[in-house]
This record gives C-alpha cells, structure tokens and sequence, in this order.
C-alpha cells in the first residue's frame, strides 16, 4: 500500500498477529504503544518490551504515545465522577473513543509526519487486534460483528466517529480466537500469559479507595440502609459504589432471592426488588454516535445494554436531538451508567450512554 500504517501494539497474541498478517502488504508500517497509566496492565513495562520486540522481528519502527495526562481527564475523571453520581461507568468505551481512536491516532499522525514516514498527502490507517468487521452498505461503511461470537468487540467500539471508519483495519474479525492461535503458532508465537484486557485497568485494588486517594477524600463510600421498593430498610451495604443494577450476589439478606434495582448516591441508599422490580422495558440513552444517518423518527432494531448481555429486540424512539427512548420487548435488567448499543442484523448502527430507567 501506498500510505502508511500502524498497528496497536499491546505485546499480545492478538495485536501480534494483526502485525503478521498485514506486514507483507504494507511498505510503510509501524508499531505503536499508548501509555496511559503508571504500571497499568495495558501499558507497563513488560508489555511495551514485548510490543517491541515484535516490531524488532518485522523489521519496523515502534513508538510509544504518551498520553496520561488525557486519559485521566478523558476516561479517569469519568470513572470517578460516574461512580459518585451512582452510576456504572465503563471505561474502556471511553478510553475507546477518546483515547485510543483520536488521541493516539492523531498523536501517531504527527509524530510520523515528522519522523518523515506519512508524506504531506499521505493517509494514516491504524489496525488494531479488536474482534470486529466493518462492512459497506449504501454507500455508509458500519461496524460489524467480529466473526467469533465469544469474542466479538463491536459492542466496546460503537464509539468510535463514524469518518474514522475508513482508515481503520480490524483483520482479526474474520477470524475465530481460535484460528488466532494456530496463527500465531505457525509463525513461532506460543506467548499466551499476558491477561486480556479488563475494565479499569488503571485500578490494581479496591475501587472505593482508588476514588478515596484520587479525590483526597476519605469515607465516601459509607454504610448505609438497603431498602425494598416500598421503602423497608432490609439490612445494611457496605458502600453504594459496590452495588450494581442487576446485582444478585453478596447482599446478604434473607428471604430471597433479591436483586438490586436502583442506587441513591444522595441518600446512600440500595433498593433491591425481587426480579420483575428490578427489571425494566424502557429507558432514556444520550451523548449518542450514529453510523449513517441519525435517527429521526422510530426504528425498530435490537439492542445490547451490556458487554456479554444477548441482543433484545426494541423500539428506539428520538426524544431530542441527543436522547432517545428505547423501549424493549422483553425486560432487562437497565444500569444508568453503561452504554446501549442498537444493531441491525450484525450491523452497529448507533448507540448511547443509559441515563434514566423507567420501571
């Protein structure tokens, strides 16, 4: 190819095998790592080392991003603010967005340009080891559903601007992780140790105390009463910020089984409701990103709540221009905070952050 590419280098089996696959295909290519946190499971200093070593074998240049103060106040300040509020925050789909696909890309795009390797008219492409397609229809190029339905990634990048879409290349998503595998030990690659990535990567402990230290305060997360739907104090959490929507384990009550169905950070109250309380057909979601055309009057699509959640069948419906209603064919269980993600057929065609449950 006449442009030049990098691909996303995490020192892993996937990233590594991405770099295989499109080293013969690329006169111009390089490998980049973006760091993000102090000894963060994505970026410490064994992976950088191994992200290298891999650019050393293909004969290509390896740069590291520095990109931590962006981070914090992109994904971190997020995480933190989310979870006072007494929402569930994801992360990673933040990170996705701001820090992976427009931080480090335009942070790669100059660095290259002036390392000499992305001429004045030259494109940039990124390739990276996500489990995802992208497939042209109408003219509108969408995100698709990576092959391997265990570990397709489409839900985690429904963020990503639709006018990047062009430059990006995911040449995983064709393949099964187990297809990955054998590729990857045909070519002398059998490193499997490194863990695959989880939310929160910059936090190594208790969450309630990484938010403690970052805001120097210190008992936010106290006690307090665990009440049913019609306001019956039931017994006592052991901290808001551990309680998701949903939650069936560790509450510690009798006479079940309970479900946590609504947090109340003011009051630092848990409610719980047996299921068809703590379920919902209908919520709010905003801070939206289309493919296509947005959305101006009802569609009829499915939708993902959450990461390993199944696909329900719904109704999405404008509100203004950045809010939807979406109202579900079957209930679910809706936590304010994580991100509603609508498909059609294994297309994402949009998607939002949940902001308010309707029970």
């Amino acid at each position: 190819m006449a442009d030049t590419l990098f691909v996303a280098m995490s020192g892993g089996i996937d990233s590594t095998v991405t770099s295989i696959l499109l080293r013969d295909s690329w006169e111009k290519m390089a490998g980049a790592t973006h760091y993000i946190w102090p000894d963060s499971r994505c970026c410490s200093l064994d992976v950088r080392s191994r992200a290298e070593s891999v650019c050393r074998s293909l004969g290509i240049p390896y740069y590291v991003v520095d990109l931590e103060k962006e981070f914090r106040k992109e994904v971190v300040d997020n995480f933190i603010t989310t979870y006072l509020e007494g929402r569930t925050p994801n992360p990673c789909i933040m990170c996705n967005r701001k820090i992976r696909f427009d931080y480090f890309y335009s942070g790669m795009e100059t660095l290259l340009r002036r390392e000499g390797l992305l001429g004045s008219g030259d494109t940039l492409h990124m390739a990276t080891g996500h489990y995802v397609r992208l497939e042209r229809k109408k003219g509108t190029l969408f995100l698709k559903k990576g092959k391997d339905p265990v570990k397709d990634q489409s839900y985690m990048l429904y963020r990503i601007p639709a006018p990047l879409l062009d430059k990006l290349i995911f040449p995983l998503g064709g393949y099964l992780k187990s297809e990955v595998y054998r590729i990857a030990a045909e070519h002398g690659v059998h490193d499997e140790t490194l863990k695959e990535s989880q939310d929160a990567c910059f936090v190594e402990d208790d969450y309630g105390e990484f938010i403690e230290r970052a805001t120097g305060k210190s008992g936010l997360f106290k006690q307090g009463p665990i009440k049913d739907t019609k306001g019956n104090i039931l017994g006592k959490h052991r901290g808001y910020i551990y309680y998701t929507i949903g939650q069936r384990k560790g509450l510690g009550l009798g006479s079940g089984p309970w479900y946590v169905s609504g947090i109340d950070a003011e009051t630092n109250t848990v409610y719980v409701g047996r299921r068809e309380e703590a379920e919902s057909r209908v919520f709010t979601a905003g801070g939206l990103n289309w493919f296509g055309k947005q959305a101006a009057s009802k569609i009829y699509c499915t939708v993902k709540v959450r990461y390993q959640s199944s696909e329900i069948n719904c109704t999405v419906m404008p509100e203004t221009e950045d809010i939807v209603k979406v109202v579900l064919e079957e209930p679910e269980f809706i936590t304010p905070g994580q991100s509603a993600v609508f498909y059609s057929d294994q297309l994402v065609i949009g998607g939002g952050f949940i902001l308010s449950v309707t029970r």
